[in-house]
């Protein structure tokens, strides 16, 4: 059996707590539908740049040299805003993608640089599916009493998703005499989301776009991929 590893790089301790657990599901769903051969998927690895280093574009080389032997590197960025994630990835991920790629041979870098950015923040991610919000929570309110009674899109593109997943956790914790913590809150949903209600994010469909185009050049899924969630 071959085994697929990864590292990971994201913007905070929330994000790490998170992604990681959501970017192996992911993995694993794609691998048992379209797989070339027998694979082990790894939790990404969550590695950091050297603090010294100053730049996105020179902190990137520095995790790409880190994982360097491994089959994909995954750089986290919130686009903060809906208008701004195509700037996220004009200014920050395409040069720093190109850097690594454009390097000698020579230079042992992971170069398969999967982006990962919400559309404006990795909350908007986290409310992608209220079933399993509710169950991490173990609340019976609906979603209007969460504030998620919103089309897609408008969850989507939510300015003040971080707010409003802070505020529904304050609410629930009101009359608990016993917390739900956001570290707990975030390994359950990590684990709770359902693939097909985040997939319904263009944000997080993109991200799968990139991942099977990486996965299918580098011979580890097959061409003709076409995955459901």
């Amino acid at each position: 059996m071959n085994t697929l590893v990864s590292a990971f790089w994201g913007e905070g301790i929330s994000d790490e707590r998170f992604l990681p657990v959501m970017i192996q599901r992911t993995l694993e769903a794609l691998m048992l539908q379209c797989a070339q051969g027998e694979w082990e998927i790894l939790e990404p690895l969550v590695i950091h740049p050297d603090r010294n280093i100053v730049g996105f574009v020179n902190q990137v080389q520095d995790l790409a040299q880190q994982a360097h032997g491994f089959h994909l590197l995954f750089i986290h960025t919130d686009a903060d805003a809906p208008e701004e994630a195509h700037k996220a990835i004009r200014f920050k991920i395409n040069p720093a993608i190109q850097a690594v790629q454009n390097a000698p041979q020579t230079i042992e870098y992971c170069r398969e640089i999967i982006p990962v950015i919400p559309v404006v923040k990795i909350e908007n991610w986290k409310l992608s599916d209220s079933d399993a919000l509710r169950e991490a929570l173990a609340t019976e309110l609906d979603d209007t009493a969460l504030g998620l009674n919103l089309g897609t899109k408008q969850l989507e593109q939510k300015s003040d998703a971080k707010e409003l997943l802070a505020t529904i956790l304050s609410k629930i914790n009101e009359n608990r005499r016993i917390p739900v913590l956001l570290d707990d809150l975030d390994g359950a949903l990590a684990k709770g989301i359902h693939l097909q209600k985040i997939y319904r994010f263009q944000s997080f469909e993109r991200f799968v776009n990139r991942l099977k185009t990486s996965l299918i050049a580098q011979n580890i899924l097959k061409a003709d991929c076409n995955p459901r969630f």
